[in-house]
């Protein structure tokens, strides 16, 4: 049994190879942004809160760059945004599925 939890906790924790040379090349050289730039295209896949620690990461970096600010924030807004949906549409399902409820028993 350990091993499974092993071998989901490696699957989970996988780091592609071009992240980690990002990562290196960010401690050689804070500024890079190159290195930066693969940080963000990643962290675009990942969910938000996994996202979160490398966006507040560039924000730190580079506070004064409203680009940066602006894809951390557009990233926050669009889960939140997505959560919403999902919740209107159970909502809206719930709703439809009352009216049919009780019509039929009209009818």
């Amino acid at each position: 049994m350990s091993t499974e939890g092993t071998a989901e906790q490696t699957a989970a924790e996988y780091i592609p190879e071009k992240v980690k040379k990002a990562e290196k090349k960010l401690e050689e050289n804070p500024y890079d942004l190159d290195a930066w730039s693969i940080l963000i295209r990643e962290a675009q896949n990942q969910p938000i809160d996994k996202a979160r620690k490398t966006h507040e990461r560039l924000v730190s970096q580079f506070p004064s760059s409203g680009r940066f600010w602006k894809l951390f924030i557009e990233a926050e807004v669009n889960t939140f945004l997505f959560f919403s949906l999902v919740c209107m549409a159970e909502t809206y399902s719930n709703i439809i599925n009352y009216v049919i409820f009780t019509q039929s028993k009209c009818i």
